[in-house]
This record gives structure tokens, sequence and C-alpha cells, in this order.
């Protein structure tokens, strides 16, 4: 009885090992793929006081976050990048917007830049990752002028190996 209880444990304990050692990582891109969730409001719908954009996404390493004291160059002030866009006549046809409305080029659009927090801890090994990122956003940077009504988001990051994503569009935000 004793003898085979102990079979039947050592049994249960190698088919167990079996599957889990079964079990394939999943395996991503080791450039970021990045996908827009969601624009959530906090506060009034048509002013609110503040919003996260939610950004699904996927990197082979894992390493989409930045200690502050690593964040250098091009990724300084965060490596997420929001590029905004108005509804400049109502027309569905969204352009960039720099502060002065100034048509000519060159111009530099307003660009809302969030530093993605380490997803890893320094010691872990790299691996392949995927979540979602929720960018919080104060009132000057979710629109600029209460003039546009209708707004929407380019977005795009960089990973520590300074490998930059895809581009994204957020959908269409009305205030």
């Amino acid at each position: 009885m004793k003898n085979r209880f102990i079979f039947i444990l050592t049994f249960m304990i190698l088919v167990g090992i079996f599957f889990y050692s079964c079990v394939k990582k999943p395996k991503y891109s080791s450039i970021p793929v990045i996908k827009y969730q969601d624009f959530l409001r906090y506060g009034k719908y048509s002013d609110p006081d503040s919003v996260e954009v939610a950004i699904a996404f996927e990197d082979e390493e894992g390493d989409v976050g930045f200690e502050a004291s690593e964040a250098t160059g091009i990724v300084k002030d965060g490596n997420l990048f929001l590029v905004y866009y108005y509804d400049s006549a109502n027309t569905n046809y969204f352009a960039a917007w720099d502060g002065t409305n100034n048509p000519m080029p060159p111009f530099d659009t307003l660009k809302i830049q969030y530093r993605v927090p380490p997803v890893l801890a320094q010691n872990e090994i790299s691996q392949p990752m995927k979540g979602i990122i929720y960018a919080k956003l104060k009132r000057i940077s979710i629109r600029p002028t209460s003039a546009h009504k209708t707004i929407k988001y380019k977005i795009y990051m960089y990973d520590k190996a300074m490998h930059k994503s895809n581009i994204v569009a957020s959908d269409r935000i009305s205030f």
C-alpha cells in the first residue's frame, strides 16, 4: 500500500514536471509593438483634470521602462511619446499643433513625453513581456487650448536598447 502511494505520487510529480517543461515562452519582436487601448478621463467629461492613455505593449526583452537616472538623450524626459493633433475645421482632418498654429514647416509639434518605469528589477534577466502602460497626463497637456474640441494622439515609444516601436493613433477624442 505504501509503495503504491509512493509510486503514484512519483508518477504525478513526473507528469507535472513534463507538462510544465512543455510550456513555451512567448516569442515577441525585439522592437516593441504597441497598440492604443483607451483614453480614461478623471473629473468632468468635457474638461477632465487628468487623463490616462492606456497602451498595450509586447517586447521580447521586457526592457520597456527606464529609471530616471538611466534616461538620457532623446528619452531624457520620457520614452513614451504622444504627439498632439487636433481636428482643424471639424472635418475629420487632424493637423499637428505647434502652439502658434504656424502652417509653415518646420515647426515643433506638441509632444508629450512620459517615462515608463522599469518593468523588470535590475537583477532580473530579460524575458518576453506584454502588458498595458497607463500614461497619466495632467490638464495642461491634455488639450492646451479649449478651442480644440476633437483631438487625437500619435503614439510611439523607445525601449532601453533604443528600438523605436511602431506608431499608433488614438481614437478621436471629443470634449
